[in-house]
């Protein structure tokens, strides 16, 4: 089945194509690589279970004088270890190739790590899903392709997680979509989370056979009757990582502009290491401009409130935040840029001329002292 993306997520995993399972690594809420590389193994519930079994049997074996154990784990419900691969610092990913003959349903990718050399080794365990493979068709309908380093994605990431978090993770419970083709259904919003459970209802039962873009379309296997009503259920981020990006970037445009000037930066990840905390502030303070213009429109105020009341409340509360982060950056501002002179201590070497001590009493003896 032809991809125009190379793998699959955790929700769109399914049999004979490649699934990339992530996972992200922090420290004190800094993102932080292990001191090795992670290693990861996959498997399903039976594997565990008779992973546990054999271990028993193994134990009671060695204490009768026997090491072999009388059962072995099926090679079918579980994979690896493999070694993950770092993308960016502390996020981390292992790309497996899902069997054809692979069990529907939940399996799990167990993490095996260590955090700093002579520390005990640490375990993980997430779980992702295995569809068949006519399931889903994981494509992108956007034309931009970006890329982000190091520093751009702990940048984005700090935006999302300590500033406008819950804009970033908006649950949406049972939209009901506009048929706008023979097998086509539209919903409100773009940006689905690919971490979250993606439903849809056909007159109140469960549908599997669909593909959702993530970006607020999907596709049905089979043609859509007139009677039918459908309904999904979805997780949205208000902003895209491309939106967020801009903001980080138009935030160092206003840090370039900040007297004094005598330094541009053209690139976030070029920029100083004590300008991220402005750059962060204006991006949040753009991010809710960005909420409050956009709760002019109907669609976007029924987010957080079908009452106008309840749209008006959420508005006062980001114009209220809006003031508070606008405070903290115009007090900001004012120091940033300044970065006084390394402290350090210079030791001039004093000399002792021939004489100098027969001259300095001499004077002493004249002055009367």
């Amino acid at each position: 089945m032809p991809l125009t993306q190379p793998y699959q997520s955790r929700e769109t995993a399914m049999r004979g194509d490649i699934v990339r399972l992530f996972c992200m690594f922090s420290r004190d809420g800094v993102l932080r690589d292990p001191v090795s590389q992670p290693q990861v193994r996959i498997v399903t519930n039976d594997y565990e279970q008779e992973s546990e079994t054999s271990t028993s049997e193994t134990s009671g074996s060695d204490s009768s004088g026997s090491s072999e154990s009388s059962t072995t784990p099926d090679m079918n419900t579980g994979y690896g270890p493999f070694y993950a691969v770092r993308m960016h610092t502390g996020i981390w990913y292992v790309d497996w190739f899902v069997p054809e003959d692979a069990a529907l349903g939940d399996w799990f990718d167990v993490w095996y790590f260590q955090f700093e050399s002579g520390s005990s080794s640490e375990q993980k365990t997430f779980r992702f899903e295995v569809h068949g493979g006519d399931a889903f068709l994981n494509f992108e309908t956007s034309q931009t392709v970006s890329k982000m380093g190091d520093v751009a994605v702990s940048l984005v990431n700090g935006l999302k997680t300590n500033l406008i978090e819950q804009a970033c993770d908006i649950p949406v419970y049972w939209e009901q979509a506009m048929v706008v083709g023979a097998n086509r259904l539209n919903f409100a919003f773009k940006n689905w989370r690919h971490d979250q459970p993606v439903l849809l209802r056909r007159n109140n039962r469960l549908v599997d056979d669909w593909t959702p873009d993530f970006a607020g379309n999907a596709v049905t296997a089979r043609a859509i009757d007139p009677e039918d009503m459908f309904y999904a259920h979805y997780h949205f981020a208000y902003f895209s990582d491309d939106d967020l990006l801009s903001m980080l970037n138009e935030a160092l445009w206003v840090m370039n502009a900040t007297p004094p000037a005598s330094e541009t930066y053209r690139t976030i990840s070029s920029a100083p290491f004590h300008w991220r905390g402005g750059v962060i502030l204006y991006a949040s303070m753009q991010a809710l401009r960005k909420v409050i213009f956009g709760f002019t429109w109907q669609e976007r105020a029924i987010i957080f409130g079908e009452k106008p009341e309840d749209a008006q409340r959420f508005i006062d509360n980001c114009k209220a935040l809006y003031t508070d982060y606008s405070t903290m950056w115009m007090e900001m501002r004012k120091d940033i840029k300044k970065v006084l002179p390394p402290i350090s201590i210079h030791v001039t070497p004093e000399y002792t001329l021939p004489g100098g001590r027969s001259r300095w009493f001499r004077y002493m003896y004249k002055s009367g002292s």
